[in-house]
């Protein structure tokens, strides 16, 4: 019998092992654990339970049986709780790219044939340089659409005729699109005909926002669950953005600077040398 599954932005599809199953041997699960929570979770729900619950199940069968597993797991909920705004997301996703071999810089102006535009983050590797717009959403099911590639696009032939007539220093060779959810198939189709490169969740197959993440272990330092939102908008404050930066900082500063107790930052410390084992 065909189970569906309920998503949070409404809509439904059909219940997929595989895609789970992925999801977990994606975070460094065991194939044995995998197998048993698949299992459990198959075991424990009914038609139409939101993809929510499936997620819940998961991640405290991992918190048990594997917890470094656990903790990656949690990546997508992580880079969510980067928001509320995009400010964060733009300064942690110049740090992933710092850690690829690029070179950035964040929210700048620069002059364009009609008009001046403020650029997310200017990006220069091997000689070439690209002009990145971050689109960061607070729902997990909203999708960067088609309107927002033609933005990006149109903005880019702006900047890249100005520089062509000597008006700013920038000579950007793509545009991207970089989002911390999905885009739709027509965003997709319009960026693939301009070539404009789309970093996104899943997409593409290579090159995705996770692979610049996980290749690097660059996880950002929301993925760990003894900070509360107070704590870490205070790091972020501080641009402490990635497991990396709290690393670097002495235990006794974080734990002046978010108020926990010198137990609870040692455990912090403990969970993101886990996650770089």
């Amino acid at each position: 019998m065909k189970r569906y599954i309920s998503k949070l932005d409404g809509s439904r599809e059909l219940f997929d092992e595989e895609k789970i199953m992925t999801s977990l041997l994606k975070a460094g699960t065991d194939k044995n654990i995998a197998d048993n929570i698949l299992k459990g979770i198959k075991k424990n729900i009914s038609d139409l339970t939101q993809s929510k619950e499936i997620y819940e199940i998961a991640f405290k069968h991992l918190t048990i049986k594997q917890p470094d597993a656990a903790l990656k797991y949690t990546l997508k909920k992580a880079i969510f709780d980067l928001g509320p705004t995009g400010y964060v997301f733009e300064r942690y996703l110049a740090k992933v790219l710092n850690a690829h071999g690029y070179k950035t810089e964040v929210g700048i102006f620069i002059k364009g044939s009609c008009v001046d535009h403020e650029v997310d983050v200017a990006a220069e590797k091997n000689g070439e340089h690209f002009m990145i717009e971050c689109k960061y959403h607070n729902n997990i099911g909203t999708k960067s659409d088609v309107k927002t590639a033609l933005y990006i696009s149109a903005r880019f032939l702006d900047i890249k005729n100005a520089s062509k007539a000597g008006l700013n220093r920038y000579n950007f060779s793509q545009g991207w699109l970089a989002t911390n959810t999905k885009c739709t198939t027509d965003a997709i189709k319009y960026a693939n005909c301009v070539k404009l490169n789309i970093v996104a969740w899943h997409y593409p197959h290579d090159n995705n926002l996770e692979y610049y993440i996980e290749s690097k272990k660059l996880y950002p330092v929301s993925i760990l669950p003894g900070l509360g939102d107070l704590q870490k908008d205070k790091l972020f404050e501080n641009k402490i953005y990635s497991i990396q930066d709290l690393l670097e900082e002495p235990q006794d500063t974080i734990e002046k600077l978010v108020n926990l107790d010198i137990t609870a930052v040692r455990k912090l410390y403990a969970e993101a040398a886990l996650l770089l084992s």
